[in-house]
């Protein structure tokens, strides 16, 4: 982070002084000056107390089931120098003492984390990078990283870092060295890609795709694909958007929005067009421009997600040809198509979220790996709204022609998929939840089975891994 004065950051947030190192007014009404304190540095900006943070401005937010103004103590202890902390809150003077660079008190500390960023994003030489989607933002992202820091230096929000906490805080950890900045955008509500695009303020921003998913506040995918877009309006001038081909919903919604568009897909209409896929073992290859790209990475959507991460890579001047061979060794990360060997039986671990997209296109994947038996264990997806049964059931259609031999319903809404499989005809069992799941699995698997595990986060179907892996981590067949 580059170094920021406490009088700044009290001016970006529109605070008032709550403690200085000198003696003040109270924070009750005063306003920000300039004074010893106030020429304070800050080095980093956390909302954790648990690890330190030397130089730090602790942010205390409140949330549903927490107030971390409760820890302000342990912030100190963690080495932050100051804080950040709301006007109504009751905090003695022992511990507002305790931060030698001062506290700043707001209305609200949510609000000035992202009027913090903002401010901060206009120091930052590098690019900016937005990218958001249905499904492949988090892949997206990390592909485009493992690209560019191979010749230049940059940083990608971890994890999915991707609200209006962790686009901040993304933005507030880049240097001055920095040559990129990738921000991973979710929403789940109308209006949330908007907000977070006006933090961000990319020069380039992505949309890897459109699907029903957050449907119980974006109601149908018309209005996903318009939240979605809207991260095209917050573009800085002479910004670029990169955008999926394949979706004629997102295409009519990004017409809302007048600026240079590059196009990734199988469409005719793609600058970077997918001419044609193989699943190879555990992996793919993808054609482009007449020339085939090794993945070692399974399904076809790994291929549209590589090549919106070619995209970007061109805009930092990296030759398709040079990005592409540079994905040849990306691998996937924990609960994303991530291969575990059990004995005898393959797991693919898929379970870190769902939509019916994401849940036909891990099927679509299990197409890439030999096996005995595709055995599909399929978890509830959540947030779809009054049609949430019927997208279930639709799914387990829509699997049966991926070539699963084997689908099993865990849940409420997961066993409406197994029964839409059945319909299909394909082989099918229902199981009441996930506890009695973690019982059952392992004894309806079979040795050379190739088993993928996916549902929403809320689901926990990763709960699944490790009786699978005692049922037959010693190699055997379990019958």
């Amino acid at each position: 982070m580059l170094p920021l004065k406490m009088e700044e950051i009290c001016l970006a947030v529109k605070g008032a002084w709550a403690a200085r190192a000198t003696s003040c007014t109270p924070y009750a009404g005063s306003a920000c000056c300039a004074d010893s304190n106030a020429s304070a540095v800050i080095s980093a900006v956390t909302t954790d107390t648990r690890k330190p943070c030397p130089g730090g401005l602790f942010v205390a937010l409140r949330g549903e089931r927490f107030d971390a103004h409760d820890f302000l103590a342990q912030a100190a202890d963690a080495l932050c120098v100051g804080a950040m902390i709301e006007r109504r809150a009751a905090i003695s003077a022992d511990v507002l003492a305790r931060f030698p660079a001062g506290v700043i008190a707001v209305d609200d500390t949510l609000l000035a984390l992202g009027a913090l960023a903002k401010a901060y994003r206009q120091r930052l030489a590098g690019k900016i990078i937005s990218i958001t989607g249905s499904n492949g933002k988090t892949t997206v992202k990390r592909m485009v990283h493992h690209i560019l820091s191979r010749r230049i230096q940059g940083i990608a929000s971890p994890k999915s870092f991707n609200n209006n906490i962790g686009v901040p805080l993304t933005l507030l950890s880049a240097g001055g060295d920095d040559a990129y900045v990738i921000c991973e955008t979710g929403t789940n509500a109308p209006g949330e890609i908007a907000t977070l695009g006006e933090i961000a303020h990319p020069d380039i921003a992505v949309i890897t795709s459109v699907s029903q998913t957050h449907l119980e506040k974006l109601i149908d995918i018309e209005h996903v694909a318009s939240e979605k877009a809207s991260l095209l309006g917050s573009l800085k001038p002479g910004g670029i958007g990169i955008v999926l081909a394949d979706n004629v919903v997102l295409t009519e919604a990004v017409k809302a929005y007048p600026v240079p568009l590059r196009r990734f897909g199988w469409d005719a209409s793609a600058e970077y067009r997918l001419e044609g896929y193989e699943p190879t073992e555990g992996g793919g290859r993808f054609q482009m421009a007449g020339r085939w790209y090794t993945l070692a990475v399974p399904g076809r959507h790994m291929a549209s997600n590589a090549m919106a991460a070619v995209a970007v890579a061109a805009e930092f001047g990296f030759a398709a040809t040079d990005a592409a061979e540079a994905l040849a060794d990306y691998r996937s990360e924990d609960m994303r198509l991530q291969v575990i060997q059990a004995g005898a039986v393959r797991i693919i671990n898929d379970a870190y979220n769902a939509n019916p997209a994401s849940m036909a296109a891990g099927a679509d994947a299990m197409a890439s790996f030999p096996a005995s038996r595709r055995v599909l264990v399929a978890g509830d997806m959540l947030e779809l709204g009054p049609r949430s049964q019927q997208f279930h059931e639709q799914v387990g259609r829509a699997i049966a022609q991926a070539g699963v031999d084997f689908v099993i319903g865990v849940g409420k809404l997961g066993r409406q998929i197994a029964r839409g499989s059945a319909g299909a005809g394909v082989r099918s069992c229902e199981i009441a939840d996930i506890e009695q799941a973690v019982r059952d699995v392992p004894g309806l698997l079979h040795a050379g089975d190739v088993v993928l595990i996916k549902g929403s986060r809320g689901s926990a179907m990763e709960r699944l891994i490790e009786p699978i892996q005692r049922a037959f981590g010693d190699g055997q067949a379990k019958r």
